[in-house]
């Protein structure tokens, strides 16, 4: 049985009205967890651990951090597209050689972005951080529309399981309407759909970042 929008809205309306009870000195996020049942899908299997990016309808804010690697018109095209970072071919061997800062790139970017020219040095130096991490760059080349690829990117959320059958992801914040957070839900469990996985799910939950959890009624 599949989840209706209505009951979706509703528990995210609930869920607004319990994690705003109390003052919180910022923002709340709204996550949302989706739990499968353990005896209907086996994780142990790889084939079983979602592992994918979504693109959701309504861009969520604050919107996803892109980091671009390039120089000259590849690097213009990703400031002006509005990547937070971008990294020049001379300065990756650079960040290679420190530990800390290279750990550092990569734990406050979401999504990172190269040009086919540095994606050598990427590999070479930075491989070891982003690759563990699931966030080695997707390659483009210098013509690439880098506007539609960085805004796409502001609306993408990793769908990611390890050892357990459940997984979380952020679907809106509280800047954002009811249905326009419902409507980013719902992408999430048509993607679960299409991988013939719904129908084993055991709870669907929203909460917003400090707030208690809210079951969505079927």
């Amino acid at each position: 049985m599949s989840y209706s929008l209505d009951s979706i809205v509703e528990a995210i309306a609930e869920a607004r009205a319990k994690g705003t009870e109390k003052k919180i000195k910022f923002e709340q996020s709204f996550d949302l967890s989706v739990n499968f049942r353990k005896k209907e899908l086996d994780v142990s299997k790889p084939e079983n651990r979602l592992n994918q990016e979504v693109v959701l309808p309504n861009i969520l804010f604050p919107p996803a951090k892109v980091c671009a690697f390039g120089d000259g018109e590849f690097a213009d095209k990703a400031k002006a597209a509005g990547a937070e970072t971008v990294v020049s071919k001379d300065d990756i061997p650079k960040l290679g050689e420190e530990k800390r800062e290279r750990k550092a790139l990569a734990k406050r970017h979401d999504f990172f972005i190269a040009s086919l020219d540095s994606m050598p040095l990427v590999g070479r130096y930075l491989g070891q951080a982003l690759g563990p991490r699931g966030k080695m760059p997707k390659p483009f080349p210098p013509q690439a529309d880098l506007s539609a690829v960085v805004s796409q990117y502001h609306r993408t959320v990793k769908v990611r399981m390890r050892n357990t059958p459940t997984f979380h992801v952020k679907v809106g914040h509280v800047r954002m309407g009811d249905q326009e957070i419902a409507d980013n839900v719902q992408s999430i469990l048509t993607f679960i759909e299409g991988k013939g996985f719904l129908d084993k799910v055991g709870s669907l939950i929203v909460k917003t970042t400090m707030g208690p959890s809210v079951v969505v009624k079927r």
